[in-house]
């Protein structure tokens, strides 16, 4: 079910987030994607590491979840192909992983994880990541349409007469 937020003068319907789980082990992405349907959030799960970039650039998510350790590519190259990628760029990626020296965890962020957490992880903890991540998302994709709003409207030739008042207006 759709979220709705109303406005005064629109309505704006705001979709169900969908995010995409990366994990090569199969139970971990079954408890991982009941734990989100739970919370009402639309979940594609996969194995692989290059079938989980052809869906991302398919299909942008809203959150992908992944796993360091996969048996194509390593999670910190998928998280590099997705941050360099057009589509999803701006795609939060969770890495959760067994992996827990802080040299792991560092490279997880220089491959462009924006949050990292170690297995085994407490459900309510990663919720509340997924949370963050997601309202983050939501937030900065705001940010890029009003700025493409913003940049339409300063293209835009102006009537003459239009800038004649505004600067008479502006005179004391």
């Amino acid at each position: 079910m759709n979220a709705r937020k109303f406005h005064k003068k629109s309505i704006m319907v705001e979709k169900t987030p969908h995010i995409l789980v990366i994990d090569d082990d199969w139970m971990n992405r079954e408890v991982i994607e009941a734990h989100l349907q739970i919370e009402k959030y639309a979940v594609t799960t996969t194995s692989s590491g290059s079938e989980g970039l052809k869906m991302a650039f398919a299909t942008p998510p809203d959150l992908v979840i992944l796993d360091a350790m996969l048996p194509d590519i390593s999670g910190f190259e998928v998280c590099q192909r997705l941050k360099n990628h057009a589509a999803t760029r701006i795609v939060p990626v969770m890495m959760v992983t067994a992996l827990e020296s802080d040299e792991d965890k560092q490279k997880g962020l220089e491959s462009g994880a924006d949050d990292f957490l170690t297995k085994p992880f407490s459900f309510i903890l990663l919720l509340t990541r997924v949370r963050t991540l997601i309202r983050l998302k939501r937030l900065q994709e705001n940010l890029r349409d009003s700025y493409a709003l913003l940049e339409r409207l300063l293209n835009r030739p102006i009537d003459a007469e239009i800038i004649q008042k505004t600067l008479n207006n502006d005179q004391p």
